[in-house]
């Protein structure tokens, strides 16, 4: 996510005394947390100013999250589904075993195992698949430059 967004309000949280910046994205795709078209319902998210650059209301500046942020996203979206099918495969004789039985799982071994292999494998690329169609988010955009 690399998009340009206008500053919509710039607040002071009193908790934390920290600045809390709200953005309007400028184009609908440069919004990850809104689903249903923010730009057009003029619904603004709040970004972080880790750079303190000097923020006012209207200033467009370019947002995203950092590169170390989406490295580790795209390697989770790959090893989490084959750590998943892994342990499927590994364990695939001992969750056989206790919810059919010990001979089930002698005359069906291959079978069993492959089964709980692509079923570990289809609900983990599910699970990431709702994770990142919901409203969980682990990390907050940034702004990185004011253009």
């Amino acid at each position: 996510m690399r998009e340009f967004a206008i500053v919509k309000e710039i607040r002071k949280n009193v908790d934390t005394g920290e600045e809390e910046v709200f953005v309007l994205p400028m184009i609908v795709s440069a919004c990850q947390y809104c689903r249903t078209g923010c730009l057009k319902q003029g619904k603004a998210f709040k970004v972080a100013n880790k750079k303190s650059l000097a923020l006012k209301p209207g200033t467009v500046v370019r947002i995203g999250l950092p590169r170390r942020t989406l490295a580790l996203h795209g390697l989770l979206s790959f090893l989490g589904p084959i750590a998943a099918a892994i342990a499927g495969f590994i364990f695939a004789p001992e969750i056989s075993e206790r919810l059919f039985g010990a001979e089930f799982t002698a005359l069906h071994f291959e079978k069993v195992r492959a089964a709980t292999t692509a079923i570990s494998l289809v609900a983990a690329s599910a699970a990431l698949f709702v994770i990142s169609r919901s409203s969980i988010h682990f990390t907050t955009p940034e702004v990185h430059q004011i253009v």
